[in-house]
């Protein structure tokens, strides 16, 4: 039986949120999240993928596997640890970050445990993006299977508003999708305030993918190219491939991008030093990162009318419908011709991010955890 001083019990079941990916961060928004979260409850990680156990946060337990087992024998040895677990260590509650295999693991979890699950899902989990073959939508198995978590799941939570509307069309489901948003800790960042000047100083932070669909901001910069000197700065991977450097010989821009490759966590404040204009041409998105850290830099941001951007609006940023490298281009155009539009987007996505930051978003999150225990 739990002690009443100690805290609520938590299972947090998900990849690599936090100690995982390349460099071993994670997802630093989730981990920032999760860290927090851990001061109010005691939080047992599940971890469905092998990570870096060092850079788990103290507070945070973990479970996981180094043994090499394929990909569902794996599943299938952490839900054991799960279900051992509850006869030592009982969890209020299933948090499980992304569908598969975590919320589909939750959910079978929660019913032979009578656990209230928490499904989050924080990308392209809901979305099916047939022409480019993105999200979970557009494979038929993992369809059936997104579809029937989702609507197994005590509580469904998305990211973003936009994420919450294109999830209920997508699906189609009728059901409840509640709206957490994360932040980042703006705080990590230098914020400066900027004017345009010459050459613009261009900032791009992705890995290169149809999703993120930077063949339509390099189109963009062909097009601003040709009125206004300017550089973009490249920061992430997959650009070294034949095709992006026969793309940007044919728009005639590869004297006018640097490539810098994937860098370290915390070496990404610095990258916004120089930067006047963060570009983020996205197919689909939800809450991004990068967009938040740009706004807390005091750089920027020209992007396109999806996740965060759709969500908060044209006050804060210059919005082009996506696949459009024109109208990206006339949005950016319009920031570098007038200063006082400049002044005025990024000083208003600087007090917007300052507001609706990381603390911000913790406490709904607790708050709203806190409610779903009481009725347990």
């Amino acid at each position: 039986m739990r002690d009443a001083n100690s805290k609520p019990r938590i299972a947090l079941l998900a990849m690599g949120v936090i100690g995982g990916g390349n460099l071993g961060y994670g997802i630093p928004v989730l981990r920032d999240l999760f860290e927090r979260l851990s001061a109010h409850y005691e939080i047992i990680f599940y971890s469905f993928s092998t990570i870096n156990e060092g850079n788990i946060p103290e507070g945070i337990k973990l479970r996981q596997t180094s043994l090499p087992l394929p990909g569902r024998l794996k599943f299938f040895y952490i839900a054991l640890k799960f279900a051992i677990d509850q006869i030592f260590y009982p969890s209020k509650l299933i948090f499980a970050v992304s569908i598969y295999p975590t919320g589909h693991w939750a959910v079978r979890l929660g019913k032979i445990f009578n656990r209230h699950v928490l499904v989050q899902i924080i990308a392209l989990e809901a979305v099916g993006l047939t022409d480019i073959g993105y999200g979970n939508l557009t494979v038929p198995w993992l369809k059936k299977l997104t579809i029937k978590v989702c609507e197994e799941a005590d509580t469904l939570v998305a990211v973003a508003g936009y994420q919450m509307d294109v999830a209920k069309k997508s699906l189609p489901t009728s059901r409840n999708i509640d709206v957490l948003p994360l932040r980042i800790d703006y705080k990590n960042f230098f914020y400066r305030k900027r004017k345009v000047s010459f050459p613009v100083q261009f900032i791009h932070v992705a890995y290169y993918s149809p999703i993120k669909d930077q063949d339509t901001m390099f189109a963009a910069l062909a097009l601003v190219s040709k009125k206004v000197d300017c550089h973009l700065t490249v920061i992430g991977s997959g650009y070294d491939s034949t095709g992006v450097r026969d793309m940007l010989d044919r728009l005639q821009i590869s004297s006018l991008v640097t490539f810098v490759g994937e860098i370290d966590q915390s070496q990404i404040p610095q990258c916004f030093h120089d930067a006047q204009i963060l570009l983020h041409p996205a197919r689909f998105e939800t809450g991004c990162a990068v967009i938040q850290e740009a706004m807390a830099s005091g750089v920027a941001v020209c992007g396109t009318r999806v996740g965060i951007l759709s969500d908060i609006g044209d006050s804060y940023a210059m919005i082009a419908p996506p696949k459009d490298p024109e109208e990206l281009a006339n949005k950016i155009m319009e920031l570098i011709y007038n200063p006082g539009l400049y002044d005025t987007i990024t000083s208003n996505a600087y007090k917007w991010i300052t507001t609706y930051d990381s603390m911000w978003s913790y406490e709904n999150y607790r708050q709203f955890i806190d409610s779903k225990l009481k009725d347990l």
